[in-house]
């Protein structure tokens, strides 16, 4: 009966002290209006182009209300939600939860990075180049910090890698090559996205004539024609105009004068072709005098 009574009392004990305490922890729960249990924000390292989010579980009957704070300074913003309209590269941002006007958790600070540049359009300058005819980027680019943007380039002629220069010398391609660029924008700080030109085709240039005019000696001429190609093609000569009896052999003139009754004058038309089509002309005027003939 003792030990009843004993077990009784025991029993009784442990219920008062069960039902004080869920009485004080609905009280407090109640003058506190809820509780906060878990946060977080992304991204989580925000640039200043980023929009950031607060993300909370709360227990609580009352709408969580947000106050952001930027540099020390309040700013007014919708809910859980800062737009980067109110922030800049390494500012400094802080948020305070509240139920009930109450803050419950303050997330912070959350530094703000260096956005990335970007390229929104790039081209190769000029569109159609030729051998010797250095070549160049053309580029518009935005960076959202305003800072400079560097444009680093990479050349690439049929695919393989020639040079890292922001100018492509003119003398690393040749009639028929494909020339591309990628182009990384830099701010100072990070690197964007790279993008690709796009390739042009290099033109064919036409060969040149680089040999003085031919010359006639007792009646005689047997000159070398020189002509010289920048893509390295093959080059045919041909007579377009001469006198009779003229002739090509290889690339000399060969011609012989007859016998003159007056002084004549003769146009000689020589024609250089590469074997891309690419044309050139040279003509001169061959003058004879019949005192110089005889």
């Amino acid at each position: 009966m003792e030990r009843k009574i004993i077990f009784l009392s025991f029993l009784v004990f442990i219920l008062l002290i069960t039902g004080c305490g869920g009485e004080e922890s609905s009280s407090a729960s109640s003058s506190k209006g809820g509780s906060v249990v878990t946060t977080d924000f992304s991204p989580s390292q925000p640039t200043s182009s980023d929009a950031i989010t607060v993300k909370i579980t709360a227990v609580t009957k009352e709408a969580p209300e947000y106050d952001w704070i930027v540099n020390g300074i309040p700013v007014s913003a919708s809910g859980n939600k800062l737009n980067p309209e109110h922030f800049s590269k390494n500012d400094t941002v802080f948020c305070s939860i509240l139920i009930g006007g109450e803050e419950k958790k303050k997330i912070g600070p959350i530094i703000i990075k260096n956005s990335p540049p970007a390229i929104n359009f790039i081209e190769i300058s000029p569109a159609n180049p030729r051998h010797g005819t250095d070549i160049s980027v053309d580029a518009d680019v935005s960076d959202t910090d305003g800072d400079d943007v560097l444009l680093k380039v990479r050349w690439f002629v049929n695919e393989e890698e020639v040079s890292a220069e922001e100018v492509l010398s003119g003398s690393k391609f040749k009639a028929a090559d494909k020339v591309y660029a990628l182009v990384t924008p830099f701010d100072g700080t990070d690197e964007g996205r790279p993008l690709n030109s796009g390739f042009v085709l290099v033109q064919n240039s036409p060969p040149e004539f680089v040999s003085g005019l031919p010359k006639i000696e007792d009646r005689t001429m047997n000159a070398g024609i020189e002509v010289k190609d920048v893509d390295g093609d093959n080059v045919d000569l041909s007579l377009e105009e001469s006198p009779p009896g003229m002739r090509l052999e290889g690339n000399r003139l060969i011609w012989e004068a007859p016998d003159m009754q007056k002084d004549t004058s003769f146009l000689v038309k020589i024609k250089a072709r590469d074997e891309r089509g690419g044309e050139t002309s040279n003509s001169f005027s061959l003058d004879l005098r019949r005192s110089e003939m005889q």
